[in-house]
C-alpha cells in the first residue's frame, strides 16, 4: 500500500485549470486531465454581432496554450478583420477560419460574459459553462499545470 502511495505521489500528471484571476492564490475551479498535443476550445457569442465565435487552442509540449484557429461567420468589433503576420484565412459562404496563427500564452485570460457572451469551454465533446464555474463578469485565466496525480486525486475528491 505505501508503494501505491508513494507512485501515486510522484506520478505527474497534466491539467488545464481555470482559475479565479481576482484571488490571490489563483483558485481553481475548474480542472480536467490534458496532455501535450491536446486542444480545447472556448465558445461564446459576440456582443455586438450576436453570432457564435469558437476559438480553439493546442497544449504545447512545454505546457503553453497556442491559439490554433478561430471561426466566426460575420466580421465585427475585435474580431480578425485581414490577415496578419503569417495568417490563413478560409472564407466560405458559412464561415471564417482564421489559422496559422504564431500566438502562445502562459495562462489565457478570459473575462466570463454577463449578458451575451455565455462563455463555454470545450474538451473532448464535454461543455462546461464558466459562469456556472465562476460569476457572469468573472475574471478567469486557463492555464496548464504539471502536478502529482495524488495533488489531482485529492483536489477532485474535496
Amino acid at each position: 500500500m505505501l508503494v501505491v502511495v508513494m507512485m501515486l505521489s510522484i506520478l505527474p500528471v497534466c491539467v488545464l485549470q481555470v482559475v479565479d484571476a481576482d484571488s490571490p492564490e489563483s483558485s481553481v475551479l475548474y480542472q480536467v486531465l490534458v496532455k501535450p498535443g491536446d486542444r480545447f476550445s472556448i465558445k461564446w457569442t459576440h456582443s455586438v454581432s450576436k453570432r457564435p465565435v469558437i476559438e480553439t487552442y493546442e497544449i504545447t509540449r512545454d505546457l503553453k496554450i497556442s491559439i490554433y484557429e478561430m471561426f466566426f461567420d460575420s466580421f465585427s468589433a475585435n474580431l480578425p478583420s485581414y490577415p496578419e503576420y503569417n495568417q490563413k484565412w478560409e472564407i466560405t459562404k458559412d464561415y471564417i477560419r482564421v489559422y496559422n496563427y504564431d500566438r502562445v500564452f502562459e495562462e489565457l485570460p478570459v473575462v466570463i460574459g454577463k449578458v451575451i457572451a455565455f462563455h463555454k469551454l470545450i474538451y473532448k465533446n464535454r461543455e462546461v459553462s464558466l459562469k456556472d464555474v465562476d460569476k457572469p463578469g468573472g475574471f478567469v485565466k486557463i492555464r496548464v499545470k504539471k502536478m502529482p496525480l495524488l495533488g489531482y486525486l485529492k483536489e477532485e475528491v474535496m
